[in-house]
Parts: structure tokens; sequence; C-alpha cells
């Protein structure tokens, strides 16, 4: 004989199932880490830890070198690079650049 799962079976069956399974998972404690190379505390995980923690940091380095190669100047314009008196000049240059588009837009717009 089958049963129709309607919504009002549905909650009753999951009212029922789920105290028994969050009992269960409470009951089985087990770790997360149990049986792993990582669990022990002798020289073997001692120096697993430290190969992973090496081979972290040689990433991070390469990341680290990947993103200055992709942008040179850490994400800053290079007008903040160079002597007081060569970042005056570049900015005086912008500023004169962005005045000419200023004026192109306001002579295009009339």
């Amino acid at each position: 004989m089958l049963r129709i799962i309607s919504a009002s079976n549905r909650a009753l069956a999951q009212r029922m199932i789920r105290p028994t399974l969050t009992l269960t998972r409470a009951a089985s404690n087990t770790d997360s880490e149990a049986g792993s190379v990582a669990s022990g505390n002798d020289a073997f995980s001692k120096r697993e830890h430290a190969e992973e923690a090496r081979w972290a940091r040689r990433h991070d380095a390469e990341q680290i070198n990947k993103y200055r190669s992709a942008n040179p100047a850490g994400g800053r314009q290079a007008t903040t690079q160079g002597t007081t008196q060569q970042r005056l000049a570049a900015l005086e240059a912008e500023k004169q650049k962005i005045e000419q588009e200023i004026a192109q837009l306001k002579n295009q717009k009339d």
C-alpha cells in the first residue's frame, strides 16, 4: 500500500526524524580531523604543518608578485612617485589635459 505524502505528513515526518538525527550527531562526538595526518602531535605531523605553512607563504608571495606585475604602481597613479617637482609638473600637465577635455565637451554641447 502506497501512502501519498502530503504537506502535513511530510511536516510530521520531519518533526520526528530531525531530533533523532540531531541526537545521533551529538552522540557521535567525532573530530573532523580524526585520522588525518595533522591530528597527531608527533614529529611527522609537526613537519607536515611546517611544510604546509611554507607552501602557503610561497603561494601568497607568488600571488603578490603576480598582482604587482599586473599593477605596477600598486593601484596608485604613477604621478605619486619621484621628486616633488616631478610630481608637481605631472599634476600640472594632467590638470591642463583635463581642462582641455572640459572645453571640448562644452563645445560639443553647444
